[in-house]
C-alpha cells in the first residue's frame, strides 16, 4: 500500500512540473546563436500573475570578452527595434546590465508576439582581435518533449 501512494505522489509531481513546464514555454520564444555565444527570449513578462507586456533579452554564453556594437530587433525582417549604446550598471528597478559578459535583460518592451511572424535578433559585434561579426538569432516556442 505504502509502494501505491509513493508511485502516487510521484505521478502527481512530475504531472505538476510537466504542466508548469508547458505553461512557461508557450508564454516565450527563445533562440541560440549558431555559434552558441548568444541566446536571447521574447517572453510574457508578469506582476502579480498579471501581464504587463512582452520583453527582449539578450545574453552572452561564454565569458569572452566581446564588445557588442548593435542589437536588432526584427519582425518578418523589418526592424522594429535597434540598440547602439550599451552600458554596466543597475536600474531603478534593480535589472542589471553587463558589458562582460554580455547581458541586457528588457533590450525590448512591447506587445505580445503575432502569429505566422518571424521574430529575429541580430548582433553586431567585436571580438578581441578587432574583427566584427554578425549573428542572428531566430526567436522560436521551444517543445518541451
Amino acid at each position: 500500500m505504502m509502494k501505491f501512494y509513493g508511485v502516487l505522489v510521484l505521478t502527481i509531481i512530475i504531472a505538476i512540473g510537466c504542466f508548469v513546464s508547458w505553461t512557461n514555454s508557450q508564454n516565450k520564444l527563445q533562440g541560440t546563436s549558431e555559434n552558441e555565444i548568444w541566446e536571447a527570449e521574447y517572453k510574457n513578462e508578469k506582476i502579480g500573475g498579471s501581464s504587463i507586456g512582452w520583453k527582449v533579452s539578450v545574453q552572452q554564453r561564454n565569458k569572452e570578452e566581446l564588445t557588442v556594437k548593435k542589437l536588432l530587433f526584427l519582425e518578418d525582417d523589418k526592424k522594429i527595434f535597434e540598440q547602439i549604446k550599451f552600458q554596466n550598471g543597475i536600474d531603478i528597478d534593480g535589472t542589471k546590465y553587463s558589458l562582460h559578459p554580455f547581458s541586457y535583460p528588457d533590450l525590448y518592451f512591447g506587445d505580445a508576439p503575432k502569429d505566422n511572424v518571424d521574430y529575429t535578433i541580430e548582433i553586431v559585434w567585436v571580438d578581441q582581435s578587432g574583427n566584427e561579426h554578425t549573428d542572428k538569432i531566430e526567436l522560436k516556442k521551444r517543445d518541451i518533449f
